[in-house]
Parts: structure tokens; C-alpha cells; sequence
């Protein structure tokens, strides 16, 4: 029998284009994902925040993710990722192009503690992830810190404590962290709820119960503490945002609309000098009846203005390494996206999907000028779309899928590719 000789190019496509290997019981779940393709970022992303990554070449992503419920109200979740992409897209500042897989990072470890009302989780995880989140996002890398929550009828309290990745500027380094806190009320299918961020940056920093008392409103520090002024940077050393949020969910429907107020000026003589930096974004979710199938639909859209979250302080910008915490991107005026998933008979899925955006290059500007009027507008605006087609087929006598997708765009930064995937799922049966 004559020898075949298998490329090892085709022997890395068939390794790692299996991004699903899933061992479960009624204890503890270990799932294992590869990815292989090029990136997809939006391209005021790549453009504001100084991203260096190849639109054309292929990256491998390999996650080990594991889950174990220890007692009945305690469980333990860990994650590890490991790439050849470079570093700083998942979050860490080290890398060896001289192997095959240059980097990785540990993405999840977390105790978590719940009952009925209370819930409590520390370690290092995604404690600020919002559900409804639209994937053209990029999600930030998680942080190493502690959450809580709890609910009392229909009131919720939630908050948030997390160490940002530190930052350097001439040879001094940057500690910085983000406090969260929320209340919200439940009214029939409506949340309301208004809460609040803080960034602080420092030498040296810890949980500042001065600064971060989760039980007070954060902005009240300016009144009875002095700001710190470091030398090179024209604002002091910390950071809030307001946000005000309304959700809606009934049966296969949910919608949630955030405002996210981070300068507003009052003072006509302001106005005319500095502009307000706001971000209204809206996220839905939806399950529409068609030709005899359940079709799901996720649309929505955001508008900013381009200096949100800019801030002309120390790093305290409301960015997670390169990204950028909230649903936006820098230089960010309009986004508007939709994403649809439709069966075609009992295995083959289709996947329609695409965006148009209006943003500037505001990374041009030194932060002392991001959010001088006469700057900005100064600014030429760029808009770019992209639409994304791909497919899923379900082997219903195997565990396997086999997918693939592909993009292409109106701008010069990455505007095509495409993306090819196989799924192996295991499951074993659970205890009863």
C-alpha cells in the first residue's frame, strides 16, 4: 500500500479547527476550544487603539475552560488561553514568536458563592460582562478582584471591585482599578436600575474605602479630598461615569438600553469650549416564527460621542488593556449592527450578519485635546460596513459540526476573510 504524506498544514487544520471538546456530569464540566482564522476588530478599534495584528494571516486560539461545584452554594471556575496571536489581544504583555503557540494567559479562576438572595464571586473572571453585550464588541480581558450581589423583593444592589492591567509613562508604572456599584428595581417585565463607575489611578493603590465605599456615590470624593495631579498629565488621577439602564425581557424577547454619562457640561460658557462625552447603546435579542422555524435575531446600535471615555488623566481612560469596557469603541459617532441565525431543515443552520459605523481618528489628538470642541470637529469622519455569511451543519449521528464563515467590508483594515471551524461536543450522561 503506497504511504500518503498528510501537508502539516492540513495536519494543524484538522487540530485545531475542533473548538469544542465537552466532558460534563452533574459536578464539573471540562470544555476545551480551539479557533482557527483571521480576526475580525472593528476598524476604529484597530485605528484608535494602536492594535498591531495581520489582516490576512491565520491564528490559532486554544481555551481549556473548567467548572466544579464543590458544595451545594459553592462552585470553582477556571479558564486558560493560549495563542499565537499577539499578546496584548488577550490581555498579558508577554510572548515568544520562536514558538509555535507565542502566548497565554490564565482568563478565569474564580471562586463563586450563592444562595436564593445573595450571591458573591472572587478571584479572576469578566465580574463587569453585560448579558445582552453585542458580539461585534470585543469583550475586555477579565481582572482579578471580587463581586456581590443581592436582591430583596424586587430591589437588586450589585458591586464590583477589579485590578485594571497597570500602564506605564516614562519609566513610571500606573496602578489603576475600577470600582462599579448599581440598584435597580424590578417593575413587571422592566429592570430600572442607575449605577456607577470609578477609575482610579495611582503609584500605589489598594481598595481605598475612602474612594470606593460601594454605599455612597462616587463623585462625592471630589468635595471633601484633594485630586491627584501627576507631573505630564493635565487631569487628576480618577474617573466616574454614571450610567442609567432600563431591560425588558418576556418569553424569547429582551432588550436592554444603557446610558453611559461620562462629561456633561452645564455651564453655557463650558459648552461652547468642551464637549459632553455620553454613549446611548441598545442591545435586543429576539425569536421570530418563520416558514415553520424559530429564527433569532440580535440587533441594536450605539451612539457616542467620539471623545467617550477619553480622559485626560493618568490612564484613566475606561479601557481594559485594549479594549474598551463598554458598548463602543474610540472615535466611536454611530454603530449599527444585526446578526440573524435561521434553521434550513433539522441540521443546517444559516448565519447572516453585518454592521455600519461612522467614527474618527481621535487617537490623533493628545489626550489634553480630546474633548475640545474645535478639535473634533476638525476630525474627518470615516464610515465602514461589513457583512458576514456563514453557515452550520449539525452530524446528528456523530457529534460533530462542521461551519464556516466569511466577511467582507467596505474598509482597508481587515475588511475581508473568512473563518473555518469544526465542533466536536462530548457529553457524558449525568448523574442521577
Amino acid at each position: 500500500m503506497k504511504r500518503v504524506k498528510v501537508p502539516i498544514h492540513l495536519a494543524l487544520f484538522i487540530c485545531i479547527f475542533l473548538p469544542e471538546i465537552t466532558f460534563a456530569d452533574s459536578e464539573s464540566t471540562l470544555n476545551l476550544k480551539y479557533k482557527y482564522g483571521q480576526i475580525q476588530l472593528l476598524p476604529s478599534l484597530k485605528s484608535d487603539s494602536g492594535i498591531e495584528y495581520s489582516g490576512t494571516k491565520m491564528y490559532s486560539d486554544l481555551w481549556a475552560e473548567y467548572s466544579v461545584k464543590i458544595s451545594e452554594k459553592i462552585s470553582f471556575d477556571a479558564a486558560v488561553e493560549v495563542t499565537d496571536q499577539p499578546h496584548q489581544l488577550i490581555g498579558t504583555n508577554y510572548s515568544r514568536p520562536d514558538y509555535p503557540i507565542t502566548t497565554g494567559r490564565v482568563q478565569r479562576s474564580v471562586v463563586r458563592y450563592a444562595t436564593n438572595s445573595f450571591a458573591a464571586s472572587f478571584g479572576r473572571d469578566d465580574m463587569l460582562k453585560e448579558a445582552l453585550r453585542p458580539r461585534v464588541f470585543q469583550y475586555p480581558a477579565s481582572g482579578d478582584g471580587f463581586s456581590w450581589k443581592y436582591h430583596w423583593n424586587k430591589w437588586h444592589f450589585k458591586h464590583v471591585f477589579q485590578i485594571l492591567p497597570a500602564e506605564e509613562e516614562n519609566t513610571q508604572v500606573f496602578r489603576r482599578s475600577i470600582s462599579y456599584h448599581h440598584l435597580s428595581r424590578v417593575i413587571n417585565n422592566f429592570t430600572l436600575g442607575v449605577g456607577e463607575y470609578f477609575i482610579l489611578t495611582g503609584h500605589q493603590i489598594g481598595f481605598d474605602l475612602k474612594r470606593l465605599n460601594p454605599f455612597i456615590p462616587y463623585f462625592v470624593n471630589s468635595f471633601d479630598s484633594k485630586p491627584d495631579i501627576y507631573p505630564g498629565f493635565e487631569g487628576d488621577s480618577d474617573n466616574s461615569l454614571i450610567k442609567l439602564f432600563l431591560s425588558w425581557g418576556k418569553n424569547t424577547s429582551q432588550v436592554s438600553l444603557s446610558l453611559y454619562v461620562d462629561e456633561f457640561q452645564i455651564d453655557a460658557a463650558d459648552r461652547e469650549v468642551f464637549n459632553d462625552a455620553m454613549l446611548l447603546s441598545l442591545s435586543a435579542i429576539n425569536e421570530l416564527e418563520l416558514f415553520g422555524h424559530i429564527n433569532e435575531i440580535n440587533w441594536g446600535f450605539s451612539a457616542s460621542n467620539p471623545n467617550f471615555g477619553q480622559h485626560p488623566g493618568p490612564f484613566t481612560t475606561t479601557s481594559f488593556a485594549v479594549y474598551p469596557l463598554f458598548e463602543y469603541t474610540p472615535g466611536m459617532k454611530q454603530l449599527v449592527f444585526v446578526e440573524t441565525k435561521t434553521p434550513v431543515g433539522e441540521s443546517f443552520h444559516l448565519f447572516l450578519g453585518g454592521y455600519s459605523e461612522r467614527w474618527v481618528n481621535i487617537a490623533q489628538l493628545t489626550p489634553e485635546l480630546m474633548n475640545k470642541r474645535i478639535e473634533l470637529d476638525l476630525l474627518k469622519v470615516y464610515s465602514d460596513s461589513r457583512l458576514s455569511v456563514g453557515f452550520e451543519y449539525d452530524l446528528k449521528n456523530y457529534p460533530l459540526k462542521i461551519g464556516s464563515t466569511g466577511w467582507v467590508g467596505s474598509g482597508t483594515n481587515s475588511s475581508s476573510g473568512f473563518l473555518l471551524n469544526l465542533q466536536f461536543n462530548r457529553n457524558s450522561n449525568p448523574k442521577r
